[in-house]
């Protein structure tokens, strides 16, 4: 199905249900579900920037193991990338994150990995050539320290607009590592923040903004019967060590940590997972305006079980969030959990679906919508034994209505990692006010995909759209269509309403001289189209008609160096917008 691109409608302002019950289908992807493997990380990326999410699976047994990559076909199918550094390390990976580390355009990888022996080995960092293949760089910084690690994740700690990253260690040399990013395509490591001196062994990184204060905090969960760690965000390169929330104050193993708005009040609850020799509870803690009070009575925190990866997400799009937990480990433990919420904060536990019911050993779990459907399939990363196929379910829900976000950062970073995005509408005749965040890494050690998306039970209309960006401006847009998905680019005075399978891509980004736009041709379209260039103010500097059959590039030589969005208008109807750097 060939699908098409139009500029909205919906009024901009700039500022400085019923419910259903959930279903999934399992998925065959050659070289994925068939093949044995010791997974840890599940990531649902769109390496490729076409709009469809891919899929990256990391792989850590003890004698070294390549990792996996899955490119989306557009067709509920995949395939395999092989022959590429990213997938040829034959080495202990752990977690994986991916984001746009040079503002390009594009997701970069970084792989960290988990040593043996006594002897810690290096992590890996990829950066993205533009059409989805990868680069290995060796002489990177944060590439160099030899290591036992858990879990990367990227952030923008002093606001400067450049992505840097911080990473967990568990064993040999505890302290986490902090590496701040130059803006020239280099990492320099930082060890005199509070954030640094983490000693402990610690597994998952949340960045995340508790106390809703405008930036993103750091919550570390950390094992050995210790306490997880808090760092509040106190202005660039200023964190404090909270002490006195009991969200830090009790003594657990912890292996990872969702944070999600599951009672809609605006703030961020928070998910622990922990484990044990004969398994231990996990925990819930529901925020009160940057306080917490933890919910013992949830069947969430029944359980005694070995847990690891989770995520939050609206499984069933019926407006509040839902939560997966996988488990692994325990002898007897052979499935994960999957608890539905009421809207209200109280969960059941689901025993009916094939997601509910998956026989093995879970590590890693990631909320992607692989089909643009509007509703959230799983990825699970599965090791029992060191060696068990991995899974993908297909969310074959219906009756309630959606919409996906993709955001994209002109003054903050490209890849948008630390927004916040509140959605409000009548749902059930209740007005009802969603909130997400921006984050590179979810859960233990993976990465739900970029494309935000909300469950609108029977609302028929979005009320607002809210955007925080990371650099402090607030963009609104009211009276949105719902089943669509849209993409905001920071400080434009549009959307994009993004239904068309076939997208355009170009390169180079960023670009000197000439820009180059392929596959103008498989566009529903008249033949003559015209390509418009505006400033992110929406002055119109350039404009040039092409035939979409011939791929003639765009001479951007005489523009000023800055960020440009460009528009493909056919018969005076938008049909595509994107961004470029012009250098």
């Amino acid at each position: 199905m060939r699908l098409y691109y139009q500029l909205l409608l919906s009024t901009f302002i700039c500022t400085s249900i019923s419910i259903q019950a959930q279903s999934f289908e399992e998925v065959s992807v050659p070289g994925l579900t068939n093949v044995p493997t010791a997974s840890r990380s599940a990531n649902f990326i769109d390496v490729n920037g076409d709009g469809w999410d891919d899929i990256f699976i990391s792989n850590g047994p003890f004698s070294g193991q390549n990792n996996m990559l899955f490119l989306n076909d557009q067709d509920n199918t995949f395939t395999a990338v092989s022959g590429e550094a990213i997938v040829l390390d034959n080495d202990r990976s752990d977690g994986a994150s991916f984001a746009d580390a040079d503002n390009d355009g594009d997701l970069d990888a970084f792989v960290v990995t988990f040593g043996a022996n006594g002897q810690g080995k290096k992590n890996y960092f990829y950066r993205n050539n533009g059409d989805g293949s990868f680069t290995y760089e060796p002489t990177i910084a944060m590439g160099i320290p030899l290591t036992y690690s858990e879990m990367a994740n990227w952030i923008d700690v002093n606001n400067d607009q450049n992505l840097d990253l911080y990473f967990t260690n568990s064993v040999g040399n505890l302290r986490n590592l902090y590496f701040e990013n130059q803006g020239d395509m280099s990492f320099e490591s930082v060890t005199n923040l509070a954030i640094t001196g983490e000693v402990r062994a610690s597994r998952s990184i949340d960045w995340v903004d508790y106390d809703q204060d405008g930036d993103n905090d750091l919550f570390v969960t950390n094992e050995e019967n210790s306490r997880n760690a808090l760092y509040r965000n106190d202005g660039p390169n200023t964190f404090t060590q909270i002490f006195n929330l009991v969200i830090v104050d009790q003594t657990r193993n912890s292996a990872g940590s969702s944070w999600g708005d599951i009672d809609n009040d605006g703030d961020f609850d928070l998910f622990v997972a922990n484990y044990g020799s004969s398994g231990q509870a996990n925990q819930l803690f529901i925020n009160n305006n940057g306080s917490f009070v933890e919910d013992t009575s949830s069947i969430i925190a029944t359980p005694l079980t070995n847990s690891f990866g989770s995520s939050f997400g609206d499984i069933d799009n019926d407006g509040d969030l839902d939560l997966l937990v996988c488990n692994s480990f325990l002898a007897g433990q052979n499935t994960n959990f999957v608890y539905i919420n009421d809207g209200a904060g109280n969960f059941s536990l689901d025993t009916t679906s094939s997601l509910a019911n998956h026989q093995g050993w879970t590590f890693g779990t990631a909320f992607g919508d692989f089909d643009n459907d509007g509703w959230l399939d799983v990825i699970l990363a599965n090791t029992i034994n060191e060696s068990e196929t991995n899974s993908l379910f297909r969310n074959t829900g219906s009756g309630n209505n959606w919409i996906k976000i993709n955001l994209e950062g002109t003054d903050s970073n490209t890849s948008a990692v630390g927004a916040e995005v509140f959605l409000t509408s009548t749902i059930n005749g209740q007005e009802v006010t969603q909130t997400r965040h921006i984050a590179a890494a979810s859960g233990y050690c993976s990465q739900n995909s970029y494309s935000v998306h909300f469950g609108l039970g029977n609302s028929t209309i979005i009320d607002e759209i809210r955007i925080e960006w990371p650099s402090g401006l607030s963009e609104s847009y009211v009276d949105v269509s719902v089943n669509e998905i849209y993409s905001y680019l920071e400080g434009a005075t549009f959307s994009v309403n993004e239904t068309n399978s076939i997208q355009p891509l170009i390169y180079p980004n960023p670009v000197k001289d000439l820009l180059h736009i392929v596959g103008l041709e498989s566009l529903e379209t008249s033949q003559n189209l015209s390509i418009q260039i505006y400033t992110t103010e929406g002055k119109l500097v350039q404009e040039e008609m092409h035939s979409k059959g011939i791929q003639t590039p765009i001479r951007v030589s005489k523009l000023a160096s800055g960020t440009y969005i460009y528009t493909i208008v056919s018969d005076d109807k938008q049909m595509y917008s994107g961004r470029f750097i012009k250098q």
